[in-house]
């Protein structure tokens, strides 16, 4: 018999990052591999069998998820199984130490169930001293079994975790890019498309186009505290300066939220060059998005993969982005800015790198004629045969 495993995480149609991975990699175990039976319980999404698999949604408050039980109980029954993570550890104290559980139901359901705990946790800060803080510790230790992103990630986890069979367990996997659908589009072509594929109008009522003689910068981002706008437009203002002819697309969830990104495009003097698009595109659009683009801006502090990142170097087009976090391990050196310094952020104790912004435009302006490779490893195809390997070691 398959043994169920089900992962919770954002929705695989959530269109977010995270939504991302889940639905990359349940599709994959779904099938390539057996020996398993999966599902995803999902935030931001809704329940669906079109999928390979079945996608459950989460009935949640402050990250709680109170239908862990019947779903678990449709899914797997009262089969022995799995459920992996692929969430920040501040959301799951209730999962991973149920003692801390608000409902008595789902306590009851976490302390008795029979599943291991797998969690894969998408790190984009170290804290003091190169550690996670206590709380996240304690929180990462109730588990079973642990995957970080990224060997930065790993070696963080290796500084705080003491629990011995979890550090002889941990190893780190990237994921991966899908190259069939992200690839170089002609580049004249994807710019005067631009506006008629992402449905981006001007006042008249037409689709925009990309002028030819025009620097295209791409910045594709959520609107979060760690997602530098403030630094990315400022580097795109020093720009326009300069006196480059510039067009800017901002692809984000949110228009007003931890950013207020237009009152920084009007008071950076960039509303006549910024093309904002903020509803999910499918991965096709994406790529011609990408595409069109001479640069995009990779704008992550402490990135811990970024998806943006590889989806457009996969296009062809470079990414400038921080020397800091799991991102630069796959990167040509040449698209990395060092740090000018550190700062402490949040109830985490967060390091987050501090840069100047001229940095970024010489790097930009550096970056124009050189020529780079995708990282092949990180094609899903390649990446996919360690990611087969990982899963059967936990049930062997």
């Amino acid at each position: 018999m398959p043994i169920p495993i089900l992962i919770i995480s954002d929705a695989p149609t959530a269109g977010s990052g995270l939504g991302r991975i889940t639905r990359d990699l349940a599709t994959r175990i779904a099938q390539c591999l057996p020996e398993f039976r999966v599902a995803t319980l999902g935030y931001g999404g809704t329940s669906t069998r079109t999928l390979p698999f079945h996608q459950y949604d989460a009935t949640m408050q402050d990250w709680v998820i109170f239908n862990l039980p019947d779903v678990w109980k449709d899914h797997a029954g009262d089969e022995e199984g799995i459920i992996l993570t692929i969430w920040d550890a501040t959301r799951l104290l209730w999962f991973s130490r149920p003692e801390n559980c608000p409902d008595p139901r789902l306590k009851k359901f976490l302390e008795e169930g029979k599943f291991q705990r797998w969690g894969y946790f998408p790190m984009d800060a170290n804290g003091i001293s190169g550690k996670l803080r206590l709380y996240l510790k304690h929180i990462v230790e109730g588990y079973d079994r642990v995957l970080a992103y990224s060997k930065w990630a790993e070696n963080i986890l290796r500084c705080t975790l003491d629990d011995k069979d979890l550090l002889a367990g941990l190893t780190n996997l990237p994921h991966g890019i899908d190259r069939s659908v992200f690839y170089p589009r002609p580049k004249v072509q994807a710019r005067h498309s631009f506006g008629h594929r992402l449905g981006a109008r001007n006042q008249k009522g037409n689709p925009i186009g990309i002028p030819d003689d025009a620097t295209m910068i791409g910045i594709v981002a959520t609107n979060q505290v760690r997602k530098d706008y403030g630094l990315g437009l400022s580097v795109v203002s020093r720009l326009k300066r300069q006196g480059e002819k510039l067009s800017l697309w901002i692809h984000t969830d949110e228009l007003e939220r931890h950013w207020c990104i237009p009152a920084l495009l009007d008071d950076l003097d960039l509303m006549k060059e910024a093309i904002v698009t903020v509803v999910p595109y499918t991965d096709e659009i994406m790529a011609w998005a990408y595409s069109a683009c001479d640069v995009t801006l990779g704008i992550g502090l402490g990135e811990g993969f970024g998806y943006p990142i590889f989806e457009s170097l996969a296009c062809g087009t470079p990414c400038i982005h921080g020397d800091d976090g799991g991102a630069p391990e796959h990167m040509p050196s040449g698209m990395l800015v060092k740090p000018v310094g550190t700062r402490i952020e949040g109830i985490y104790n967060c390091i987050r790198s501090v840069y100047d912004p001229d940095d970024w435009v010489r790097a930009v302006n550096w970056q124009f004629p050189q020529h780079f490779s995708f990282p092949a490893h990180l094609d899903w195809n390649n990446l996919w045969p360690q990611w087969e390997d990982w899963f059967k070691a936990g049930i062997l």
